[in-house]
């Protein structure tokens, strides 16, 4: 089975997709079914969770608590930072200019062995491709084959 991590974006993609276009709608309906079926071993930071009740609850309160109760009801597996996961993303941080809470995100994959990064957030994440490879929805899927 694929190990990737699953940055906020896509987390919240994947829990609020009203409004997307239907092709985008129904892949990520497969990436969820393939969380669910163990085809893919998707893990998230647990800043992730951070993000998202922030980000959410300005739009809407009751919706961010819903789906950041489904989030920890899914298939995601959600590691807390560790003081192994703080230091290497202080490393992330310093060396790469990478902000902190995606230094935490990432580095929640490094530590965790984590080959392969769903994230469209290649401003941040660009720096340190060579560390954790970045993928897209579609190589997420291949990958559940």
């Amino acid at each position: 089975m694929n190990k990737i991590l699953v940055d906020t974006m896509w987390l919240e993609a994947i829990f609020t997709w009203e409004g997307l276009p239907t092709t985008l709608a129904d892949e990520l309906d497969a990436f969820a079914d393939a969380l669910d079926n163990e085809k893919i071993l998707g893990i998230s930071s647990v800043v992730s969770l951070t993000e998202l009740t922030k980000h959410l609850g300005k739009k809407n309160e009751q919706k961010m608590r819903t789906t950041i109760q489904e989030l920890k009801s899914s298939g995601i597996i959600f590691v807390n930072v560790t003081q192994k996961i703080a230091e290497r993303a202080g490393e992330l941080h310093w060396k790469y200019g990478v902000p902190t809470a995606d230094s935490l995100i990432a580095a929640t994959g490094m530590v965790e062995n984590t080959k392969h990064v769903l994230t469209g957030d290649l401003r941040h994440f660009g720096p340190i491709k060579n560390l954790i490879k970045i993928i897209d929805l579609k190589q997420a899927l291949k990958m559940a084959r």
